[in-house]
């Protein structure tokens, strides 16, 4: 399997299907993470935890590959992903509404496994959304 495939496996099988069994597949024992993330350690573990506390409160999550770019050994994907917060997250209620947001997300490879992550997401679009942050006049 190529680097890009084991890339593409976080949002198409790990995220979209809830595969967590592939997560020491496909992330390096020493992996890194580089977005903090309130409560979660920037580790392989904290990463499983974090996966599992979004897929609890967005069951029905949508992550879809709109562009990508593989270069060396750093992988770059451009995501829209679409879902019900029907569970608490991150502190937040459950508001049972349905939203979508772009994430764009860097990853360095070794070995065939993500070693470090960077990566952005349009939370601020998504709290509109959800009804946490006022759409305007």
């Amino acid at each position: 399997m190529s680097d890009a495939d084991t890339h593409r496996l976080v949002p198409e099988e790990i995220l979209n299907k809830g595969r967590f069994e592939l997560i020491d597949q496909v992330f390096a024992p020493d992996y890194v993470e580089h977005v903090m993330i309130p409560g979660y350690s920037q580790d392989r573990e904290g990463l499983r935890q974090f996966f599992t506390a979004y897929l609890a409160a967005f069951p029905d999550l949508d992550c879809a590959i709109t562009n990508e770019v593989n270069e060396g050994d750093r992988h770059v994907i451009h995501i829209t992903a679409t879902g019900t917060m029907t569970g608490e997250f991150m502190g937040m209620p459950p508001v049972n509404k349905k939203a979508s947001w772009e994430e764009m997300h860097i990853s360095r490879m070794s070995g065939g496994q993500i070693v470090e992550h960077w990566g952005v997401v349009d939370q601020f679009g998504m709290m509109q959304q959800l009804g946490f942050i006022p759409t305007g006049p």
